[in-house]
């Protein structure tokens, strides 16, 4: 009989994904800085839009194209102008060559350019201002369109330089700017409750060096999920709650986070004790449980649900995170994470981690998926930080992030590597 509903990670990740649609699009967003494109980027006009050099040297045509003999080493050339980046180009005449620079447009009739390093150059005199040429041997071997960058090479006018569904960073930035485009479509920020449940904890906005009872402890899975998601600059500061042991005010507060968000991430309360009241309350307000424990170390309690929107084809995940630091932490970054981008209406939003390999793998398998804390040694290596349980949070901040093994697995890898 099968135990879980889903037997990886991945696979429950996905089930809670496939309903979800992004949310709404802002119009005419001037500051589009780690915004989600909502539309596509139109090139105003061809990239290049003109044939440009793509060295300093000098342009000039072959009067029989394909004829190497016509460059001749021991033959003194004119060099009658020059062209100069940002500067419209000079006429080309027939008996010189045009100084052409990196950059600078090619003059109509030019089909190459010889880069400097071929020449000998000589400088100019009262005859010949801008000096004369001579080639040397390798200037022979250049071909038709030699060094030249081709109008609309990189793209022609009216193509796409962007799709919708790509975060906007510094190239996106460049792209966007070099097309004059001032304002754009966005997904409008993804909005996100993170929940800390249970008695024990101390309040979230409570001072750091606050004296507690040994009984309470401070409520670092608030700080720590709120690490974890306000990096992403396409997710709003996310409204962070609390709410105690006692089944109607839990319901209440997951009600009107649910109401008011778009995903709802909870800590504690989702396994099997007394005041475990998560899976219930969850059901309660509607939402359907898609998954409720999985084969996974840590986090084995872990909860995905969906709530349907009534009358609209809105679904908004809610995940229930073990209340231990470890397990809460690993699990945000593996299952909340993905569906936030994809949310966030990223294109290419599930996870697709770099792979390392273990200096030393140990003696220890485990039946289950197992979130391993490493530390990198190296370029693409690691060592295990082996810490105490789940909530060990010395050895978690040790850590640079965690790998993920698959049931029975006892090699050094490759394996994938989450960083936080």
């Amino acid at each position: 009989m099968k135990r879980f509903a889903y037997d990886s990670p991945n696979d429950a990740i996905a089930a809670l994904a496939a309903p979800l649609a992004p949310v709404d699009v802002q119009h005419d967003c001037r500051d589009l800085l780690g915004r989600v494109l909502a539309c596509s980027i139109v090139a105003d006009r061809d990239h290049p839009a003109a044939d440009v050099s793509a060295m300093d040297g000098y342009a000039l045509a072959m009067r029989r194209p394909a004829n190497s003999g016509e460059i001749h080493c021991n033959e003194e050339i004119p060099v009658t102008g020059e062209s100069i980046p940002g500067s419209p180009p000079p006429d080309f005449s027939d008996f010189g060559v045009i100084r052409i620079f990196t950059g600078g447009m090619v003059p109509a009739g030019c089909d190459r350019v010889i880069q400097r390093e071929y020449t000998i150059e000589s400088t100019g005199g009262d005859s010949m201002p801008l000096g004369t040429v001579r080639w040397r041997a390798e200037a022979k071997l250049t071909q038709p369109a030699a060094n030249i960058r081709g109008r609309g090479e990189n793209i022609e006018a009216g193509e796409e330089a962007l799709p919708p569904g790509v975060v906007v960073r510094a190239p996106q930035v460049a792209a966007i700017a070099s097309f004059g485009v001032e304002s754009a479509s966005v997904r409008r920020r993804v909005r996100i409750a993170i929940i800390t449940t249970g008695d024990e904890l101390g309040r979230i906005d409570s001072p750091t060096n606050e004296t507690l009872p040994p009984w309470k402890i401070r409520n670092s899975n608030a700080h720590a999920l709120r690490a974890i998601v306000t990096p992403r600059p396409y997710v709003n500061p996310p409204t962070m709650l609390h709410a105690p042991d006692e089944p109607e005010q839990l319901k209440q507060v997951v009600s009107d986070a649910v109401a008011d968000h778009d995903i709802v991430l909870l800590t504690g309360g989702v396994s099997m004790g007394d005041h475990d009241y998560v899976p219930k309350v969850v059901s309660e307000i509607g939402a359907q449980t898609v998954f409720h424990k999985l084969p996974l170390r840590p986090g084995k309690p872990i909860l995905g649900a969906l709530y349907h929107v009534p009358d609209s084809a809105t679904a908004k995940p809610i995940i229930g995170l073990p209340g231990n630091p470890v397990s809460a932490t690993m699990g945000a970054v593996r299952f909340a994470l993905p569906l936030i981008d994809k949310l966030a209406g990223i294109t290419h939003w599930e996870p697709n981690p770099p792979s390392i390999m273990l200096d030393e793998i140990g003696t220890k398998t485990l039946h289950l998926h197992w979130m391993r804390a490493v530390r990198m040694t190296g370029p693409g290596t690691a060592e295990l930080v082996v810490g105490k349980g789940s909530g060990d949070l010395v050895s978690l901040g040790a850590s640079d992030g965690f790998i993920e093994m698959p049931p029975t697995a006892h090699h050094p890898g490759p394996w994938p590597f989450f960083a936080w």
